[in-house]
């Protein structure tokens, strides 16, 4: 059965898809990098940024992508994102999804050769 991070509408997803992707963000937060197949994880280097999507939509686009914004691979390095501070990458997501944008400071941006630049 294909979960939600594969089925989403990019463009036009409901309040229900957008409420299971975030319970699904919130299971792949507790992945364990010492347990986890690395060979499971996505190369962030393979991710491409669509910036002249929408917000919503460019999103969506990066973690069907990525599959998990808290634990994937750098070549053959397994990284794990944690946040520092009073909000998550749950709650940067969530303020994106519904609307507030990603400004942020504690949303991560990442440079060129790869990485995160919402």
């Amino acid at each position: 059965m294909p979960n939600i991070i594969e089925t989403i509408d990019s463009k036009h997803p409901s309040r229900e898809d957008l409420q299971a992707l975030l319970e699904e963000l919130k299971r792949l937060k507790e992945v364990d990098i010492r347990t986890v197949d690395k060979d499971s994880l996505v190369d962030i280097k393979t991710v491409k940024i669509k910036t002249e999507l929408p917000l919503l939509e460019r999103t969506i686009d990066y973690i069907k992508q990525i599959k998990n914004p808290y634990c994937y691979r750098v070549g053959n390095t397994a990284v794990k994102v944690n946040f520092l501070g009073e909000k998550s990458i749950n709650d940067c997501i969530m303020n994106a999804l519904f609307g507030g944008g990603l400004s942020d400071p504690e949303v991560p941006r990442y440079g060129a050769g790869g990485g995160i630049k919402l």
